[in-house]
């Protein structure tokens, strides 16, 4: 009598290659990442939309965390309701002698720029504009002024006093306006700020 084949024996033994080659082909690829690409991107990513998710609320910029980070500033021109100038230390490191500047209005043509340098990449600029056709308008705008120059400047309803609220020295003012200014400013706060026709890059 023909004894039957096992059924291992049928179906013969296993191809250990094919079913490794299964395995691996289940198994995750495991890659490997730059770490300083990775982060540079990262903080190159965290600061716009930090920037924007934090600022941009309804169609308006609602500063109320203070931004200590130096920045140039530009504008055709600066039309205030109210205005004031005086000495101070500026909030960005609390040792720096400054002009705080504080003031209600609008600002023409503004232009926000931030050089920000990072590893591998090198320097990183971001730029804010707004402005370009309807003005922007803010309150409570503070900025610490390192440097400021302008074409011209009008006073309305001036007054120049000292020991005004503790300070040495100080300028108020009913109505301002400023052409073509620059201003570069290691801090600045405001209540408000709407931003029409906002955009940003970073190059």
């Amino acid at each position: 009598m023909q004894q039957e084949p096992f059924i291992g024996e049928s179906l013969g033994k296993p191809n250990l290659s094919n079913v490794e080659q299964q395995l691996f082909e289940q198994q995750p690829v495991i890659g490997r990442v730059n770490r300083s690409i990775f982060w540079s991107v990262m903080l190159v990513a965290l600061l716009v939309l930090g920037g924007i998710t934090t600022l941009i609320s309804k169609g308006a910029i609602a500063m109320a965390a203070a931004v200590p980070v130096p920045v140039t500033v530009t504008a055709s021109s600066i039309k205030t309701t109210r205005f004031r100038l005086y000495p101070g230390i500026s909030q960005a490191d609390n040792t720096s002698p400054v002009a705080v500047n504080q003031l209600d209005g609008t600002l023409a043509n503004l232009v926000i720029t931030k050089i920000v340098p990072l590893p591998v990449i090198g320097n990183v600029t971001v730029t804010l504009k707004a402005g370009q056709n309807t003005p922007v308008s803010t309150t409570g705008l503070t900025t610490d002024l390192a440097g400021l120059s302008s074409d011209s400047a009008t006073f309305g309803g001036q007054a120049v006093s000292s020991n005004a609220n503790g300070n040495a020295f100080e300028i108020d003012a009913q109505s301002a306006t400023l052409n073509n200014i620059t201003i570069n400013a290691p801090y600045m706060i405001a209540n408000s700020m709407t931003l029409p026709g906002l955009s940003l890059s970073v190059k």
